[in-house]
This record gives C-alpha cells, sequence and structure tokens, in this order.
C-alpha cells in the first residue's frame, strides 16, 4: 500500500479538491513541469529539475496540437467535490485484512494517510510491514532506497 490507509485525512481530501479537474491549460512543457511541481512541490521537495521533467512527463500527455495535457479524468475533481463525507466505518475492512501479508509504505510529510491513522494500521495488524519515507508526502514515488529495500524484503519473503 503506498501512502494510503483505512481513514484519508481530510486535509489531504481538502488539498486534492482545490486542483483536482482544476488546472489551467499550458503552452508547453517547460510549463507542465512548473505546473506539476507547483501541485506536487510539498510532496516531492528535493527532486532535481531533470527528475521533474521525467515525471511531468508521466502525468502529462499531448493533445491534438501538441500541447501537454493533465493526464487524468477532468471530471474526477467534480467528483470529489460532490462526495459525502465519511462512509462507514473503514476500520472492519481493514481488519479483514489481518492474515494476509502487507506492506504499508508512508511519506512522513503525507496529508492523505496520517501518522495516527498509520500507527493504528499496525495496533490492529501487528504483522503489517511499515516504511516511512523522509521528506516525501503523499505519495513516495516507490524508487526511493527505503522503499526498494522493503519492497524487495517483501516480495523475496513471500512463499509464492
Amino acid at each position: 500500500m503506498n501512502d494510503i490507509g483505512p481513514e484519508i485525512d481530510a486535509s489531504g481530501i481538502e488539498r486534492i479538491k482545490q486542483y483536482a479537474g482544476r488546472t489551467p491549460p499550458v503552452r508547453d512543457w517547460d510549463e507542465a513541469r512548473l505546473q506539476a511541481q507547483a501541485v506536487y512541490g510539498d510532496a516531492w521537495p528535493d527532486l532535481s529539475s531533470e527528475r521533474w521533467a521525467i515525471l511531468t512527463r508521466r502525468g502529462y500527455r499531448e493533445d491534438g496540437n501538441g500541447r501537454p495535457q493533465v493526464d487524468a479524468d477532468p471530471l474526477i475533481g467534480q467528483a470529489l467535490r460532490a462526495a459525502p463525507g465519511a462512509p462507514v466505518d473503514p476500520w472492519p475492512a481493514w481488519r479483514a485484512l489481518r492474515d494476509l501479508p502487507t506492506l504499508a509504505i508512508r511519506g512522513a510529510r503525507s496529508d492523505i494517510l496520517s501518522a495516527g491513522t498509520f500507527a493504528r494500521m499496525k495496533a490492529e495488524m501487528p504483522t503489517l510491514l511499515q516504511v516511512s519515507v523522509r521528506n516525501r508526502g503523499h505519495a513516495p514515488l516507490l524508487d526511493e532506497p527505503e522503499c526498494l529495500d522493503a519492497i524487495d524484503g517483501f516480495l523475496s519473503a513471500l512463499d509464492l
């Protein structure tokens, strides 16, 4: 699990509601990179310009005129903003996973998976393997050394 759990922190949802489906059009890839940095810079504060360019190419696509556009459902923000409040208690579903091998990764700066929820996840599932990624918000890129080590260790320990 990458920076998600049974509860989603309200501050993170509010942040996403502010930009999802609302990013203005950009003229070129440099503008797209700057836009991506403005939206995700708090989550990935230490990335190089080169890395931002790579991530931007993954999150945007060219339209028929060769201009970058966010590669996401443009109506996702509307759906998120129209969604009702918290659903039924999600913790019974979490407890139902108790016997499954599970790895949970949290960005130490995350506003989606709070430290409190992350701790409760472990309390509810003592066998849960957890990794906290320093200097990352939602969501870690999974290429950080601690992520790679955790994922490799987790997968190699599975009896497949």
